[in-house]
């Protein structure tokens, strides 16, 4: 059971509906914005916990992948770069999201 768990979690399957959900889902919110105001987006899309979970299932598929494609051997160098780059770029939406405050300039 959990080795069928592990292969859906890094399977491209699930990668190719993360984005298509995740792309909706900003596309949504895009609109939601501009017709409303943003701290409405924010309400309903952006600080939704589903769209935390689709970041988080993100950050453990490509985990799984750099494992599963063995991305740290040097031919394979660009693609590890890609993967890492997109695991510090949610991480530091997280750190962001959590530790951050907003402010307004004068």
């Amino acid at each position: 059971m959990d080795k069928k768990i592990l292969s859906f979690l890094f399977s491209t399957r699930l990668m190719a509906i993360l984005f298509l959900s995740f792309a909706i889902s900003m596309g949504v919110g895009t609109f939601i914005e501009s017709k409303y105001n943003t701290d409405t987006a924010r309400i309903m899309i952006y600080n939704a916990w589903w769209f935390e979970a689709i970041m988080v299932i993100f950050v453990i598929n490509f985990i799984g992948n750099i494992k599963r494609y063995q991305l740290w051997k040097k031919e394979k160098w660009a693609t590890l770069l890609l993967h890492l780059s997109w695991i510090f770029i949610i991480v530091g939406a997280f750190v962001t999201r959590y530790i951050s405050y907003e402010g307004m300039m004068p």
